[in-house]
């Protein structure tokens, strides 16, 4: 996330939320947050840099998920991402729901639901929706789309 805020600066708005919807692990508040990032994972003092905004704690699954996040799962019902089983648990890592072994703590349960934290969502500087990404598929190979979009937007 650094890093692509960090090139696009002014020209791409990099939104961070945060959810203990999954496995509980964000239990404390948006401060503890941060310095989970910092001393925990990914550690080594990490820290989001300013132009990374940061939202309170919210819902993203369930009945009570926050209404942008029912627009975006509409939008796109399963993850865009590299085809197999990189993770070895048996689905392919787009259509993986859960982890293993982890409790669902929302309901109803829908085949849109976000499956794991680190999902992503592309929106253009118009607010319509682009993609969803895996979880699995890293930041920085979104990159050739945000370039994509900015092109267009030059125009």
């Amino acid at each position: 996330m650094n890093a692509l805020a960090e090139k696009y600066k002014d020209k791409v708005a990099v939104l961070g939320f945060i959810c203990n919807q999954f496995g509980h692990q964000s239990n404390g508040n948006e401060v503890e947050f941060v310095q989970t990032l910092k001393h925990v994972r990914p550690g080594g003092g990490f820290e989001l840099k300013p132009q990374v905004e940061l939202f309170q704690k919210c819902t993203v699954n369930g009945q009570n998920a926050l209404p942008l996040f029912k627009w975006l799962k509409d939008c796109q019902k399963i993850p865009f991402g590299a085809a197999g089983d990189a993770k070895g648990n048996g689905v392919a890592d787009n259509d993986a729901i859960t982890q293993r072994d982890q409790s669902v703590l929302w309901y109803p349960i829908a085949r849109g639901d976000i499956g794991w934290n680190f999902e992503k969502f592309l929106v253009g500087p118009d607010g319509k929706f682009v993609r969803r990404y895996s979880r699995y598929h890293l930041i920085g190979d979104i990159e050739p789309a945000v370039e994509e979009l900015l092109l267009c937007t030059a125009v």
